[in-house]
């Protein structure tokens, strides 16, 4: 069973609880009367900043360009390690 304690989950899963329970929130301020409901320009800017903000975060997909440069590296360190020896090796002859 998870917790659902914020002050001990990762950032991944309380932005997708946060993004969850932000449109809750949003759909029950939209049924109050005006007198009762969060100032509009709060609403706005949680609308149309914030929760685009999350949600390209929480659906973020790396490209193929992005895998390809930020990826694993081309070789391990022990593989270099080894060209290394070799180089070092064939200059001392």
């Amino acid at each position: 069973m998870s917790s659902h304690d914020i002050n001990t989950m990762g950032i991944e899963r309380l932005l997708y609880e946060f993004e969850r329970r932000m449109h809750v929130l949003l759909k029950q301020e939209s049924k109050k009367h005006l007198m009762d409901a969060c100032p509009s320009w709060i609403l706005d800017k949680i609308e149309e900043e914030i929760m685009p903000a999350v949600e390209y975060i929480n659906n973020w997909e790396p490209t193929d360009d992005e895998i390809n440069n930020y990826g694993e590296p081309p070789m391990t360190m022990a593989e270099m390690h080894e060209i290394a020896r070799q180089q070092k090796k064939e200059a001392w002859k």
